[in-house]
C-alpha cells in the first residue's frame, strides 16, 4: 500500500533531483522514495548503534565494579564452576 503525500522543496532541490531521476531512469517519486528509505534505514541503525554503546557501557561499568570487589577465592572460575556442578557422570547416571 502507498499513501500520496505533499511536500514542498526549493525550486534548486527540484532541479536537482530531476537531474538524477532522469540520469537514473527513475521517476522523481522513485528518487524522493529512495532517499527516504535510506535516510529512515540509516537513523535505526543509528539508534541501534547507541543501543549498543549504551549496552557496551553499561557491561564496562559493572565488570570495573566487579574487579574492584575483593576476591575470596584464587581458584581459576572453571574450577569453582566445576565444584558447583558436580561430576558429570553422576548426572548422567541419574537419567538411566
Amino acid at each position: 500500500m502507498t499513501e500520496r503525500i505533499t511536500i514542498t522543496l526549493p525550486d534548486g532541490l527540484v532541479a536537482e533531483l530531476d537531474s538524477l531521476a532522469s540520469a537514473a531512469g527513475l521517476s522523481r517519486s522513485g528518487i524522493i522514495r529512495e532517499a527516504s528509505a535510506r535516510y529512515v534505514a540509516e537513523a535505526r541503525g543509528s539508534e541501534a548503534a547507541a543501543r549498543r554503546s549504551s549496552a557496551t557501557d553499561d557491561l564496562l561499568t559493572l565488570l570495573d565494579d566487579l574487579r574492584a570487589r575483593p576476591v575470596l577465592d584464587d581458584r581459576p572460575a572453571f574450577e569453582i564452576l566445576r565444584e558447583l556442578r558436580g561430576p558429570l557422570d553422576a548426572d548422567q547416571g541419574a537419567g538411566r
